[in-house]
């Protein structure tokens, strides 16, 4: 332990008792540390998920949460069809943004994930209130930066053969 002190004495760390986990905790982290450069990984979105005929019929959940940081921020998407098997997909976002552009954008990707992977028919779960009202038209946009973003999210979501999108606490 006396070798990691010396070397981790220059760094002004603090332990913080957190409050709550929640489960954006993943994402803040990957937040919190999105620096460095990165490829993009070679391999298939969904790795060895193999759509079946029966797999289109069914819903699929996509289940999304965002962090933002001072700096950048990063999102974490999760599929998962009706035998409850998992797909989960992490990115880096390399700009800075606020907590609901790091949401449309989760949003986004996620649907482009589930398009490139053949699913037709989706259940989508966001804590952001925010997003899915304006998604649905329930809400109008006040914030004219995430004009874009409400349109793409609209635009891929007309690709689908049926969608459901739901706020969840």
């Amino acid at each position: 332990m006396a070798r990691w002190l010396l070397p981790l004495a220059e760094y002004d760390i603090t332990c913080v008792t957190p409050k709550a986990i929640k489960s954006q905790a993943l994402a803040d982290l990957m937040a919190q540390f999105s620096f460095g450069e990165h490829e993009p990984a070679e391999v298939p979105l969904l790795g060895e998920v193999h759509v079946s005929a029966t797999a289109v019929e069914t819903y699929w959940d996509l289940k999304f949460d965002e962090a933002s940081g001072a700096r950048k921020g990063g999102v974490g998407i999760t599929l998962i069809n009706q035998e409850g098997e998992k797909s989960h997909l992490s990115y880096k976002l390399d700009f800075e943004c606020s907590n609901n552009v790091a949401e449309y954008e989760a949003l986004i990707l996620g649907l482009i994930a589930a398009q490139k992977n053949g699913l037709h028919k989706l259940k989508i779960w966001s804590y952001s209130k925010l997003v899915v009202k304006q998604t649905m038209g329930d809400f109008t946009l006040k914030e004219p930066l995430l004009a874009p973003y409400c349109t793409r999210a609209q635009r891929l979501l007309t690709q689908f053969d049926d969608v459901q999108i739901q706020h969840t606490l």
